[in-house]
């Protein structure tokens, strides 16, 4: 159980990394963040292409990167965060600044919010490896961010909330770290 949530803490770690992003769409222009964003989508993806397709390419990201923080999923699959970038990229394109922000704070926050608690308190398991006090620990900090950062009615925002611990918590086919931020967005756009 430690070595577990040890684990899951240096994955959220690196997630956090992710706050970057709307930290740089604060301060900076849509037209900055996505000049700098698109080509490290483009290289990041790529080499996460090659590491799925190309066997000595990846034993090289296996021996100097390590897979010890990649999920069993991800083995044979594009990583988490190869999702998130280009859901962050999509975010930024797609909605204005008022909604994306917000959202791409949700997408990082809140999932690591729901990580730590899941991981280390969540007792009741609503899906696979998803827990209810997960799913509530996402749904407060999204809240959070929201009232923070969110200049539209607050009803979007909780509704913005919900919407994304839905998508987090509940298995789709598609990674929540591509779509937590479309979805956010998408429902707190509607509110400006």
């Amino acid at each position: 159980m430690a070595a577990d949530v040890n684990l899951e803490l240096r994955r959220d770690l690196m997630h956090s990394l992710g706050l970057v992003i709307p930290v740089a769409y604060c301060l900076l222009p849509k037209e900055t963040v996505l000049l700098g964003m698109i080509p490290i989508v483009v290289v990041y993806g790529g080499c996460d292409l090659l590491r799925l397709y190309h066997k000595g390419f990846r034993r090289f990201f296996y021996r100097f990167i390590g897979n010890r923080l990649l999920k069993p999923r991800e083995e044979r699959n594009l990583i988490g965060s190869t999702y998130f970038l280009i859901g962050a990229v999509l975010t930024i394109l797609l909605y204005d600044k008022g909604a994306a922000i917000p959202a791409l704070f949700i997408v990082v926050l809140a999932d690591i919010a729901a990580s730590e608690v899941g991981s280390r308190w969540g007792r009741h398991e609503i899906f696979d490896e998803k827990t209810l006090e997960g799913a509530l620990a996402f749904f407060l900090t999204a809240l959070a961010i929201v009232s923070l950062f969110y200049p539209g009615p607050k009803g979007w925002g909780v509704g913005a909330a919900f919407a994304a611990a839905v998508v987090e918590t509940v298995p789709l086919r598609l990674d929540d770290n591509l779509t937590v931020s479309l979805v956010a967005g998408f429902v707190l756009q509607m509110g400006i």
